[in-house]
């Protein structure tokens, strides 16, 4: 195994600051040992990045709140996706109150044990500023739907879901439509009349061409409105988290915008549903 420098660990814990930053390193970051940086409140034992997310790693054989909420009050004042983390010896313990501490400042546990270093709990984009719709007083059905958006959330895969969050919107506008189509309800208005849609034509669309139609329902009530301005809203960060997640511009406005996108999802999917 490669042997790096760490001057503030401690010789027992060696092993395992070495092991944690290998498995790091395995999974796509690249690790910086003990690197300082501007407004760092300490040195960490080692920093990773991966494309648009950095990592703060602590290697120790017990939980210092004191550094680890200083940690993640500078992570909070950053602007890109800044992560914490605390690695620790498979055999140190955790008193119940300090891991739900951990829990609530969102703070990444790993395990390590014999060059192998398991991930506890997973850590949050402490900069990603966002409060998620409750979804305790929903319809079942939207909790059904939403189930695994909320999910990726609660793991700190928030792109992955906002993703899942507009394919569920976006089926159910598919949906809507279709219903609408059917009972003749709603006829859609072209330039040289009325249009004629088929079930296929309609699951080949791109969400900015399923904004089109909604603009062009004849008569259009107010949630045919309001369908197709979240269409139209979200369509391009969609398209960004797609096709062109790891570009810093899609990066930066996803950020700017994720939060708004999704209480406007689960907003007109509660009237939709």
């Amino acid at each position: 195994m490669r042997q790096r420098t760490f001057n503030s660990v401690s010789v027992k814990l060696l092993e395992y600051a070495e092991a944690a930053a290998k498995h790091f390193e395995d999974h796509g970051y690249k690790v910086f040992t003990e690197k300082w940086d501007l407004g760092f409140p300490y040195t960490p034992t080692f920093l990773a990045k991966r494309q648009s997310t950095r990592l703060v790693a602590e290697v120790s054989d017990k939980i210092r709140l004191d550094r680890i909420e200083a940690w993640v009050k500078y992570a909070k004042s950053c602007n890109h996706d800044t992560r914490v983390v605390v690695c620790l010896p498979a055999a140190s313990e955790i008193p119940p109150n300090i891991e739900d501490t951990l829990r609530y400042l969102r703070v990444g546990v790993y395990r390590v044990e014999d060059e192998q270093t398991l991930e506890h709990s997973a850590p949050a984009d402490l900069a990603l500023r966002l409060e998620l719709p409750p979804l305790d007083e929903v319809p079942r059905k939207l909790k059904t739907l939403l189930g695994s958006t909320y999910e990726q959330f609660g793991r700190a895969q928030w792109r992955e879901g906002f993703e899942d969050a507009c394919q569920v919107f976006e089926t159910q506008a598919r949906r809507y439509l279709r219903k609408g189509l059917r009972s003749q309800r709603i006829t859609i208005a072209g330039p040289k009349g009325t249009i004629s849609l088929t079930n296929k034509q309609i699951d080949k669309m791109t969400m900015g061409m399923l904004a089109r139609r909604f603009s062009e329902i004849q008569p259009q009530n107010r949630l045919d409105a309001r369908i197709g301005q979240v269409l139209t809203a979200v369509n391009d960060d969609r398209v960004g988290v797609v096709h062109h997640k790891f570009k810093k511009k899609t990066e930066k406005r996803l950020r700017a915008n994720v939060g708004q996108h999704i209480w406007a999802i689960v907003s007109v999917l509660k009237e939709m549903v």
